[in-house]
């Protein structure tokens, strides 16, 4: 673990980018909630028009407290810690990169906030995201890491990404910041697929716990943990109406158990193995004469 602490230590940003990469809004929920527990600062705003689609990533129509109209554009914004942001390890420091996906001229806003970055003495970068996948929702969130840099590979154990296909503004943005030196790793949430179009609060949960264990840190989790509860109680109800559907959440769950049962069953073996060996260390040594 102190590899990793060196590794992920000092300055740290976090990205969850709305949009392709954000089955059930999991990854944005996740650093909205931390952000938010950490009384984070907002630091600046990219909202050039040049990065976004208006036809689809359209402005939102805001009241205040007296029906005057004002819009909300699409744009990132990056949180740091202020002066009341409450430091949960030492010589950690969180920031947050959140928004819309842009649409366009992505190698220039990547060139501007690889500058950014570098300007903020960001030291390692996490990016956040969920997917869509065939996975029960009433099973523990499945989470999965992958990193192109060698030294988080090996102090965590996991393995680069071999995927090869299109490709998400993080992904792009992740081969930039490679190129510039600096350590990144991907965390990804599976999100049901067949509620993939509403929030899931427990998929934000699990990567919210995810980070806490792998930075060091902690936040409240009382409001998403009962978020949690609720909506796996409401796609029960959801579901409790359509026959097929349980059927096929009854089929996810047997698959899912199988699998683990049978990842059980091979750790199991392995543990019996590793005693077996250690109980007969001495049976290899010469006989004394």
């Amino acid at each position: 673990m102190n590899e990793i602490s060196n590794i992920f230590g000092g300055r740290v940003l976090v990205i969850a980018l709305d949009g392709w990469t954000d089955a059930g809004m999991a990854s944005t929920g996740a650093v909205s909630y931390i952000k938010d527990k950490l009384s984070s600062d907002l630091l600046l705003s990219i909202d050039d028009q040049d990065y976004f689609d208006l036809l689809r990533q359209r402005p939102i129509i805001v009241l205040d407290e007296h029906g005057e109209r004002d819009f909300v554009w699409p744009s990132l914004e990056l949180f740091g810690p202020g002066p009341k942001t409450p430091m949960q390890q030492k010589d950690l420091s969180l920031y947050f990169l959140t928004g819309q996906e842009p649409a366009l001229q992505w190698q220039f806003l990547i060139t501007e906030l690889v500058e950014i970055i570098e300007d903020r003495d960001i030291q390692a970068v996490i990016m956040l995201g969920s997917l869509a996948a065939e996975t029960p929702h009433s099973r523990p969130i499945k989470v999965y890491k992958n990193s192109q840099t060698a030294s988080v590979r090996n102090a965590l154990g996991i393995e680069r990404s071999n995927y090869d296909g299109r490709a998400g503004f993080l992904s792009v943005l992740g081969h930039a910041l490679e190129k510039a030196g600096l350590p990144t790793i991907s965390i990804w949430a599976q999100v049901p697929h067949y509620v993939a179009s509403m929030p899931s609060p427990k998929a934000a949960l699990a990567l919210v716990n995810d980070l806490e264990i792998m930075l060091g840190f902690t936040v409240d989790h009382k409001e998403l943990l009962e978020a949690a509860f609720e909506w796996e109680r409401s796609v029960d109800s959801f579901a409790e109406g359509d026959e097929d559907l349980l059927n096929y959440i009854s089929g996810l769950e047997r698959s899912r158990d199988e699998a683990e049962a049978e990842e059980m069953t091979t750790d199991q073996l392995a543990l019996e193995f590793e005693k077996f060996l250690r109980q007969n260390e001495g049976d290899s040594e010469p006989p004394k004469n």
